[in-house]
């Protein structure tokens, strides 16, 4: 099970999980993405406009918010019912108390953020979370200006020399390809195809 988690707003959650799971679904993985952001819902919202149009998703998806009992279980349920093999699930950026349940049975912390400080200044937040249970948490650099250069250069260097696990994949600022996505099935994956691969070859 891997976490797509950043306890941040507007960092890109929803998209790298929706863009994750049509990456390893290409790939011939079972995918099921849980929707655990009972704010936004954008992983819900996504695959609504999907169906609405007439479209399918390749993978599956299901919604949980509090009332329906505690989150684990809920997931494990979900796989029983769908016998997905790959879990994603996208976690709210302004719900603790739901990362410190989910991440006791996860595999893997994904932490998704722009190349500045206005967006990675919640990673410190994150961690303290994730890293007494001992489960892996990387950094996934989004929205950069340009791959290795510039601003993502110089947070992938803080970064490490802060102790984080930076993802070698980095996800471009690139309107053309990523800006209308939303709600689609998308033909171009870009830089997600090199992401799911760097995570599959990396378990």
């Amino acid at each position: 099970m891997w976490l797509i988690a950043m306890l941040k707003g507007g960092v890109r959650k929803s998209t790298s999980t929706m863009m994750l799971a049509f990456a390893l679904a290409a790939r011939g993985e079972d995918v099921l993405v849980i929707d655990a952001d009972h704010g936004t819902q954008g992983v819900t919202d996504w695959a609504t406009r999907v169906y609405a149009a007439g479209g399918e998703l390749p993978f599956h998806v299901a919604q949980w918010s509090p009332r329906l009992g505690l989150l684990v279980p809920f997931i494990q349920q979900q796989q029983r019912e769908t016998g997905a093999r790959r879990i994603l699930v996208d976690v709210g950026g302004e719900a603790p108390e739901v990362l410190r349940q989910v991440v006791l049975a996860a595999d893997r912390v994904i932490s998704p953020g722009g190349a500045e400080q206005g967006e990675l200044s919640r990673l410190p937040a994150t961690q303290s979370i994730v890293k007494p249970t001992g489960v892996r948490m990387s950094v996934l650099l989004t929205r950069v200006p340009a791959a290795y250069q510039g601003s993502a250069r110089d947070a992938r260097r803080d970064l490490t020399e802060d102790g984080y696990e930076v993802l070698k994949t980095e996800i471009p600022q690139s309107r053309d390809r990523y800006a209308h996505v939303w709600g689609t099935v998308p033909d171009d994956l870009g830089a997600y195809n090199a992401l799911a691969d760097e995570l599959l070859k990396d378990e």
